[in-house]
């Protein structure tokens, strides 16, 4: 069987955007602005999705509809302090980006099957945001209340059906101050990223096999906090093993039950360096000459996701945004640089 059927009938993607943007200088450069606007409209995206059933293959590939993206990015700069001695530079930035489907080519919704596993799945649907994804949940009532079932446990969908998270950010920022103090420099990096979501199956399967620290809590008694079909608070006790084997494992995990906030800000890049004076170079070959420490992902100011790394993905492909799977820890680094003029 072939894995993807081809189309004949496929046609390119087309984007047209709109772009609007001012760059302004103030007190001789010392505070400084780039600002944008922008509206990307792709029309004909490739995507590929389930084929029919009866078909000689697993997917197809299909032309999408009309997918828009806006947004602003903003840096901003000044220069605080710049003497003979000493400087202190100061740059900001910031960039917001909101996509929304407009349209779907002969529908109003299709899964990218591409982006389907165990725990998740991608669903473009008019009106909303790329990104969405889709898991396993928990049935509620009207309210929005959990519904527990006659044994204590959480009522949940059979199926991919509920939209659970969105892995876009609100919003990126950084602040980077670089300092200089006659030979020497120093500069910081940090990252800001506000919003979006990851979904841990890493945390799935350790929750189901009861090796994440919170499912010793109610291992002789719980009441998980739901209402029954009546709409009364659920008072039927169970145990914290029969929670998460239902919630938690490889095959059928509830993914709402391990979407994690990616908000974090994390010191990204620091950077100390000297420069060797020109009194002592002059009778040597070299013209400049200089050394630099660097250390990049240092560590965390904050992480809402607390036991994983937000940005810790198999790949860097959009299938693997959103969804943290079984990922080594991340890793500080640290480094030396030599730079040399002949």
């Amino acid at each position: 069987m072939n894995e993807v059927l081809p189309n004949p009938d496929l046609l390119p993607e087309e984007t047209t955007s709109l772009e609007l943007g001012m760059d302004l200088r103030f007190l001789e450069n010392r505070l400084r602005l780039d600002a944008t606007w922008y509206r990307t409209n792709t029309t004909d995206q490739i995507f590929r999705v389930a084929a029919p059933p009866g078909t000689l293959g697993r997917d197809r590939v299909v032309n999408g509809g009309d997918i828009q993206n806006t947004g602003i990015e903003l840096v901003m700069g000044a220069t605080i302090i710049d003497n003979s001695d000493f400087s202190w530079d100061l740059d900001v930035n910031f960039a917001t980006n909101q996509s929304e489907v407009i349209a779907l080519a002969g529908t109003d919704s299709f899964t990218l099957s591409q982006f389907t596993d165990f725990i998740r799945e991608y669903r473009l649907e008019v009106g909303g945001e790329f990104g969405d994804v889709y898991t396993r949940g928990y049935v509620r009532d009207d309210n929005g209340n959990v519904l527990v079932g006659d044994d204590g446990l959480p009522v949940t969908t059979s199926g991919l059906e509920v939209k659970t998270a969105n892995f876009t950010p609100d919003w990126l920022g950084g602040i980077r101050n670089s300092f200089k103090y006659k030979d020497f420099t120093l500069s910081a990096l940090i990252d800001i990223r506000q919003g979006g979501d990851v979904i841990s199956f890493t945390e799935a399967v350790l929750a189901g096999n009861g090796l994440t620290n919170y499912t010793a809590n109610g291992r002789d008694g719980l009441v998980f906090d739901g209402v029954d079909a009546n709409g009364n608070p659920n008072t039927i006790s169970t145990t914290s093993e029969a929670l998460w084997t239902k919630l938690g494992g490889r095959n059928t995990a509830v993914g709402e039950a391990f979407v994690r906030d990616a908000s974090n800000i994390r010191l990204r890049e620091l950077v100390i360096g000297y420069t060797v004076p020109q009194r002592f170079l002059d009778k040597t070959f070299l013209t400049s000459a200089s050394v630099s420490f660097v250390g990049r992902n240092l560590f965390f100011l904050k992480n809402n996701a607390e036991i994983l790394d937000p940005e810790a993905v198999a790949s860097t492909g959009n299938s693997s945004e959103g969804r943290e799977s079984f990922a080594p820890p991340t890793t500080r680094t640290f480094g030396l640089s030599f730079n040399f003029g002949f």
